[in-house]
């Protein structure tokens, strides 16, 4: 070989890393494909025709030109064969040739590069994996990628991606956005061998399981043993993950009888998004209050369609629409109603009783839909969109949005809500304001569970730790404590402060105020158990309980809740406010403790600064 020759496949060697190196992946992987078949197909044509009129034998050309063509992909000519040819025979023709060979050793050095340079990388990225924090995402499709890339631009730690499969393209993605990712049955399975080569360790470890194939329980599942394997703490360790709350968080939460994850996040897209709602146009933003801390209007709102979203929707405003003197209204649009309200009318048969929703069979383009929201325009609060069509959604609220404009009535807040997250426009023409749910804000379990716990510890007055008495508490009053959580910011919008002043010191409000605002803790309350398909429980059910409870002291053995049934979902405190005092004594002439109800409901409301300090100190 030539020095000439030397410099030239030098340069194109070069040329080969710089391109791979500059170019996307996807890129550069067609630019490669594109010289190959053009050298192949030139080398064929150069070669077949060279063979053909220096050898006049065509079979001998036939096995040769092969030969030869393969040559050219590793820098290897045969130029002297055909000299003279009528291929080469011009300037024009060697300038050609020389083309071809070049192109064909590009893609060979092109495509050899990609793939060391890839899989060095992924060791690379595997290596530095091995130190900080943990993120694991389980399923590799266009939503988790660009989690992880949100999780990866937010300084999570490192992101490790778990798959049985996954294209190229998806995993050069991942390389260069400087995560990584183990692929197969034993990462999918968690195997001994992919726990060490991710040395768990002592790390925090947060698992996000966003497969779209419905297998997400099932890896949980089989990491949630091999953690316990690898005597990982369950402090240390958050999933999120989505399917049904109550049911899967009882499943992988560490309790005092399983170990388990310590912070489980289960959602529900039509839920996540309902909640968000609430945080894009919070209820109480809404609402005026007087010095008192007390309502001055009434909550008035507006739900068009009621399948999955719109139905999640209603019961995050039945919740979250609760306030000391004011009622709470609701109508709900959809031209098949009956059909879609099966379900939530059979299990949660008191939220129906115990608040006004008005329904009506028509959609949000319907001359009824405008007919009432002329008739309500001055006491509206909120009108959600959720038809389960984000064409439909759009269409409805455009045209409510001018509607309105021309009524002077851009005061009612008009939200979309969808798949994605929400969409609101204070005024026609204002950019949109859009919350994507897809979001580490929204699917971090810890940053779900961060206030829950601590509003937990308020019921629980031994010595153990906030985080101790979380672990101890089951699923149901895990998700009690987080809808409390939520609701926080009302009360300090109804005291009229703001969250400086509460960390300034101005916490507790006036005694008045306090029993205000704990008489709206104690309506959201109620609200979150009406949801959740509790009832009333009955005098008769109460005292019957009562009877039981003697027994039980009677023979030295723990005594039954009186005031809860949770097997059968009643509970005596879903009373009026006034009422608690006297249920408070009822109980404690039973039990010969000192209960007040009333006191829980206030205790919440001075758990903010607690709430508010804890989140700062976590934040720096």
């Amino acid at each position: 070989m030539t020095s000439l020759s030397v410099v030239i496949l030098s340069t194109v060697l070069l040329l080969a890393m710089v391109l791979n190196l500059a170019l996307k992946p996807s890129f550069s992987a067609r630019l490669t494909t594109i010289c190959m078949i053009i050298a192949f197909i030139g080398g064929v044509i150069i070669y077949g025709v060279g063979f053909a009129e220096s050898t006049s034998d065509i079979g001998l050309s036939m096995i040769r030109t092969p030969f030869c063509v393969i040559k050219m992909f590793v820098g290897i000519n045969d130029y002297a064969s055909i000299a003279g040819t009528s291929p080469v025979s011009t300037s024009s023709g060697i300038i050609v040739f020389w083309i071809i060979h070049l192109l064909a050793f590009y893609s060979m050095a092109s495509a050899a590069m990609f793939t060391l340079g890839e899989e060095a990388l992924r060791y690379l990225r595997m290596f530095l994996a091995a130190k900080g924090d943990l993120t694991l995402i389980y399923g590799i499709n266009d939503r988790s990628i660009s989690f992880g890339k949100q999780c990866r631009e937010a300084g999570t730690g490192s992101v490790v991606f778990i798959a049985e499969n996954a294209d190229h393209a998806a995993l050069a993605d991942i390389n260069n956005m400087g995560m990584s990712a183990v692929i197969g049955p034993s990462a999918v399975a968690s195997d001994k061998s992919v726990m060490r080569s991710l040395r768990i360790g002592r790390r925090k470890i947060n698992v996000f399981a966003m497969d779209e194939e419905d297998s997400d329980l099932y890896y949980a599942l089989g990491l949630k043993d091999a953690l316990k394997a690898a005597d990982v703490s369950p402090e240390n360790t958050a999933i999120t993950l989505p399917g049904a709350e109550d049911i899967i968080t009882s499943m992988l939460q560490v309790s005092a009888d399983q170990y388990g994850y310590g912070y489980v996040d289960v959602y529900d897209k039509a839920m996540l998004s309902a909640r968000a709602l609430i945080r894009t146009c919070p209820p109480w933003d809404l609402m005026r209050f007087g010095s008192d801390g007390r309502a001055l209007d009434d909550f008035d709102c507006a739900v068009v369609g009621f399948g999955r979203h719109g139905q999640a929707v209603l019961k995050q405003l039945i919740m979250n629409g609760q306030f000391a003197g004011s009622t709470f209204h609701a109508a709900v649009f959809s031209p098949n109603f009956e059909n879609e309200a099966g379900y939530m009318k059979a299990e949660c048969s008191s939220l129906f009783e115990n608040y006004d929703i008005e329904s009506f069979t028509a959609d949000g383009r319907s001359i009824e839909f405008y007919d009432y929201v002329d008739r309500h325009i001055g006491t509206l609060k909120l009108i959600a969109i959720c038809t389960g069509s984000e064409e439909s959604d759009r269409e409805i609220s455009d045209n409510l949005m001018m509607y309105l404009k021309r009524r002077n009535a851009q005061q009612i807040c008009v939200a979309r809500c969808g798949e994605e997250g929400v969409r609101y426009q204070e005024t026609v023409g204002s950019p949109i304001i859009t919350t994507e749910i897809n979001s580490l804000d929204y699917l971090s379990a810890q940053k779900a569970d961060h206030d829950a716990i601590i509003i937990n510890s308020t019921y629980d007055n031994s010595d153990r730790t906030d985080w101790e008495k979380w672990v101890a508490c089951d699923s149901f009053s895990k998700m009690s404590s987080r809808a409390s959580a939520d609701f926080m910011p009302a009360f300090i919008r109804a005291a009229g402060l703001s969250a400086d002043d509460v960390l300034a010191g101005n916490w507790p409000p006036a005694p008045e105020v306090l029993e205000v605002l704990g008489e709206t803790e104690h309506l959201r309350w109620n609200a979150f158990h009406f949801v959740m398909g509790y009832s009333p429980m009955s005098t008769e059910e109460f005292d019957r309980r009562a009877e039981i409870y003697r027994k039980c002291v009677s023979k030295g053995l723990p005594g039954i809740r009186l005031s809860k049934d949770a097997e059968n979902r009643t509970h005596a405190c879903l009373i009026p406010w006034d009422e608690l005092d006297d249920l408070s004594e009822r109980e404690n002439s039973v039990t010969g403790r000192k209960v007040d109800y009333k006191q829980y409901d206030i205790n919440n409301v001075l758990t903010i600064p607690k709430v508010l300090k804890q989140r700062a100190t976590d934040e720096k």
